[in-house]
């Protein structure tokens, strides 16, 4: 099958972000098989195509996995847009694009001149995504925004995620990034859909402050709906414990799931071998459980230590109680769940290490994805991209002279 047969076969994207979030979005929409042009700044391109090499909380390995993640199958063009001669570039790219993809702050691109309103008129079909930090109205418009600081911690999550009288969480990397990528594939699928319809193309877009909002909305609810949203017990102060992880004789940590703890927890205590604890008049009533909490911690910490997780794992599947596996990234590689679903998916046309990647998160039944292939060096495609547009040799030439292009 070749790239004719996918789903977005024929798409022209301009991706002109950095870092992660909207450019991830440009990378789920060349899954489909858009063609994606991804516009880079001289000298040095993207920020993000270096980043796994400086910025700290990074995993250090022997090859650019950061960039290959998210700029796989996309074609590099290395453009100064602060040039005239880069500007009209663009124009010409953009007049025969479909899709165009940004998370410049609004003051870049109004200084830049590629807001909506100034693109509009060079292609009224496009379908203009922009992703901000914290929307694109309000006293914080222009301020510059990564993951971390607008999806976790001002939507109220990293808050959230810590126990009383300890501080909160740092996050993970790209958390923020890769939900809020999908959130605007998903408004840019629903631009196109809105141009098949009335034949105009139109502004769509979100930001890492929605997304964070959105995902910590239940509490968020809750608290317009005048409840106490309170932080995490610690374990020392828990007063339940059928709602902790614990922690195996081989380090695997996992939660018991007892949707009717009234049955279940004696279950669960039962398959672990503790059978006067399941008889144990202390812990016959849900308030008993609470006010012995300590005591029932206690006793089953000691004995999920004896064995590993894979006893654990089989015992409790054999007396039908359900257990939530912590699992690590090693395990996620293992996971014969993400195997079978093809949430990773080789990768070819690399000589790193890895073979398998992350795929995107959305399928669509009867369509396959196009395969993950490696990300471009800097400028890589330019001159290719360029005589695509329509330009001659000699008027790149003139244009790489200039430095226009790289």
């Amino acid at each position: 099958m070749g790239d004719g047969d996918l789903l977005l076969a024929g798409l022209r994207v301009i991706d002109c972000g950095t870092w992660v979030a909207a450019p991830a979005a440009a990378t789920m929409l060349g899954d489909f098989g858009a063609d994606v042009v991804k516009i880079e700044a001289p000298p040095g391109g993207d920020t993000f195509r270096w980043c796994a090499q400086f910025v700290p909380g990074f995993p250090q390995a022997s090859e650019n996995y950061a960039w290959q993640l998210t700029a796989r199958n996309k074609r590099s063009l290395l453009l100064d847009l602060k040039k005239p001669e880069g500007y009209e570039v663009l124009r010409r790219l953009v007049a025969q694009a479909d899709v165009f993809v940004t998370n410049f702050q609004p003051a870049v691109l109004a200084k830049l001149r590629l807001r909506w309103e100034d693109l509009e008129a060079v292609n009224p079909r496009l379908v203009y995504g922009h992703l901000t930090g914290y929307g694109e109205h309000g006293p914080d418009a222009n301020l510059a925004a990564f993951d971390r600081s607008g999806w976790w911690a001002r939507s109220g999550m990293m808050d959230r995620m810590r126990f009383h009288g300890h501080p909160p969480a740092g996050g993970v990397l790209g958390w923020g990034d890769h939900a809020s990528a999908t959130a605007l594939f998903g408004a840019l699928m629903s631009g196109l859909y809105r141009r098949e319809r009335s034949g105009r193309g139109g502004k769509v877009s979100t930001s890492l402050l929605a997304n964070g909002v959105w995902a910590n909305a239940i509490p968020v609810q809750a608290r317009l709906s005048g409840a106490e949203v309170s932080l995490e017990t610690p374990r020392d102060q828990m007063d339940n414990a059928l709602a902790i992880p614990y922690e195996s004789a081989d380090g695997h940590w996992f939660y018991p799931w007892l949707f009717d703890e009234e049955n279940d927890w004696r279950r669960f205590v039962r398959a672990l071998g503790l059978h006067e604890t399941a008889d144990d008049a202390r812990f016959a009533t849900r308030e008993g459980r609470r006010a012995e909490a300590q005591a029932l911690i206690v006793a089953i910490e000691q004995r999920v230590r004896e064995h590993d997780w894979a006893h654990w794992g089989a015992v409790m599947a054999g007396a039908g109680v359900a257990l939530i596996s912590v699992a690590t990234i090693d395990d996620v590689l293992a996971d014969p769940q993400v195997e079978h679903n093809a949430m990773l998916v080789p990768l070819a046309g690399t000589d790193g290490v890895a073979r398998r990647t992350v795929s995107s998160p959305l399928g669509v039944d009867g369509c396959v994805k196009r395969a993950a292939g490696k990300a471009p060096a800097l400028g890589e495609h330019t001159d290719e991209v360029l005589a695509g547009a329509g330009y001659s040799e000699a008027e790149i030439a003139a244009l790489r002279a200039a430095a226009v292009v790289g």
